[in-house]
């Protein structure tokens, strides 16, 4: 109740905002500018689902979320006026339901997973269309950069014998295609944890940065807590979210735990095979579901759009053959969205931490945490989905009952990494494991291991790791990885390239002759090869 207090007090509109983005209700604040954003959100249909999930929900986690609403909507009253942000509006703010807090989980669903699978979709198109020596080039499990907490290395693929058909010069630049994305991307959650075994002190350390898009106010809201309990009180200190009940990272003094985003698969695209208004189904033909979801516009008339629903999620949309697919996605399950996270709260082992992250529904996410012991471990904070007849890289049709979600992993199942014989364990959005534990994780578009291996190489350094060394990690800013694309640039510049060009001149001088190996903030040479990087 305290915590709903001054979220409300402080952060109201920034609530209310994640709840209608989750809803795909923010047309009602914004009139057309947000429509289609509100069309996108709609084909899930979260408020429906966010309304019947809270009653589903276990009693210790709906008393909680009963006392959190009294608290938002008790702060909210309490303000002599409205928040800013609706003065300028010229509205008021509406109370806050018990399924707004669900729906703010969904918002960072939407922030964390991909919603439209076109991961997938991508490997899909590259299946039906090229070779697969091509599309193995292209789509590389693994490259040179991998960082995995196992150890496990994936397979390079060589340059197909036709590369040169993709044009000049493939060859020399194979490893580069697979770095190279687009900037929209900004990935960059870091976090890890160093044993006892390894610190100065005997103390396990956690250090974590969870980095999402800037915006004013700032995602997190720090809040610090204390209750009596059977066990002698809990004290706890860490980041909330806006909008829900729990701390989400932290620690309660005998445990601490942190997240990056895991980029696991979960989401599958499934091939629908229709006939007029129905699909087909391992029980036969059924009905599309058909819900008509109106959307209320500010200053303009309701638009209304008709979602088709399936047995496996909605119809998102088709592929390059005109064939209807719907979404599977963890999103749409109520083990997949739940208040679960609010158990870390108060347990007070390494053991009884990673049950509880396995046991809680958010975006699944890379969970590293360490106890007062000195242990440090690593799993998955959320569902898992246990695919059966199918590894989910490509889209299927689930049709014949072949392939399917067969339930949930229970949490003996999920991978797990408990003291590393090194003493230390990394993740920065990057793949964590191979073998049998990335076959269940599958592959959602992990980072490359640049960031991870330039951690795990500053944490190997160290014997006895203090706070201080943690921040000085944080703090590494060695353009490691932009190296290899400086010695790149500076082949491609050769004399005869520069001869009769005077801005490539100056590129190729500033990239030789100014080149710090940093990511500072005045260094011209690192701006020019990110840049190549990017754009090439």
């Amino acid at each position: 109740r305290g915590l709903g207090f001054v979220h409300a007090q402080e952060r109201f509109f920034q609530m209310d905002l994640l709840r209608r983005q989750g809803a795909g209700e923010l047309s009602e604040l914004f009139g057309a500018a947000t429509v289609k954003a509100d069309q996108r959100a709609r084909v899930h249909r979260f408020r429906a689902l966010a309304h019947r999930f809270v009653s589903e929900l276990p009693d210790d986690q709906r008393r909680i979320l009963a006392a959190y609403v009294e608290g938002v909507n008790a702060g909210l009253a309490a303000l002599d006026r409205s928040p800013f942000e609706y003065q300028l509006l010229r509205l008021d703010p509406e109370p806050w339901l018990e399924e707004d807090s669900l729906l703010v989980l969904y918002a960072m669903f939407f922030e964390l997973n991909d919603e439209t699978g076109s991961r997938e979709s991508a490997h899909g198109l590259l299946e039906d269309l090229v070779e697969p020596e091509l599309a193995a080039f292209l789509v590389p499990d693994g490259t040179s950069w991998d960082a995995a907490l196992d150890g496990g290395v994936m397979a390079i693929p060589p340059v197909p014998v036709d590369a040169a058909d993709l044009g000049d010069p493939v060859a020399e630049v194979a490893e580069f295609r697979a770095e190279s994305g687009s900037d929209a991307s900004m990935v960059g959650s870091n976090n890890w944890a160093v044993a006892g075994s390894r610190t100065a002190d005997g103390r396990a350390i956690l250090a974590d940065d969870m980095h999402l898009g800037l915006g004013l106010p700032n995602t997190w809201y720090r809040a610090s807590m204390e209750w009596p309990s059977d066990g002698g009180g809990v004290a706890i200190t860490g980041v909330t979210l806006p909008g829900s009940p729990a701390i989400v990272a932290g620690s309660n003094t005998r445990v601490a735990w942190g997240f990056t985003n895991s980029y696991g698969d979960w989401t599958d695209l499934v091939i629908l095979e229709t006939d007029g208004d129905t699909y087909l189904t391992p029980d036969g033909p059924r009905e599309f579901e058909v819900y008509e979801e109106a959307i209320e516009i500010r200053g303009g008339e309701p638009e209304t759009i008709d979602v088709r629903w399936t047995l496996w999620g909605p119809v998102i949309d088709e592929d390059h053959t005109g064939r209807l697919r719907a979404l599977r996605w963890t999103a749409h399950s109520p083990e997949g969205a739940n208040l679960g996270l609010v158990g870390l709260e108060e347990v007070t082992s390494l053991d009884d931490a990673l049950l509880a992250a396995n046991r809680a529904g958010i975006p699944p996410q890379n969970f590293v945490c360490a106890d007062t012991t000195g242990r440090i471990g690593w799993t998955i904070i959320g569902a898992i989905p246990n695919r059966r007849g199918f590894s989910g890289k490509v889209p299927t049709s689930w049709a014949d009952g072949s392939r399917s979600w067969d339930g949930w992993l229970e949490p003996e199942d999920y991978p797990r990494i408990l003291d590393p014989e090194n003493g230390i364990l990394w993740t920065a959005n990057n793949r964590q494991v191979s073998g049998e534990m990335l076959a269940i994780l599958g592959d959602g578009g992990f980072d490359l291991g640049a960031r991870a291996q330039q951690i795990r190489d500053d944490l190997l350094a160290l014997n006895a790791a203090t706070e201080d060394d943690m921040l000085a990690v944080q703090l590494d800013d060695r353009a490691v990885f932009l190296d290899r694309w400086r010695t790149f640039v500076l082949e491609l510049l050769t004399d005869e390239a520069v001869a009769g060009h005077p801005g490539r001149l100056r590129f190729r001088d500033l990239v030789r002759d100014t080149w710090t190996g940093r990511a500072s903030t005045d260094s011209q040479a690192f701006r020019l090869v990110r840049t190549f990087r990017v754009e090439t």
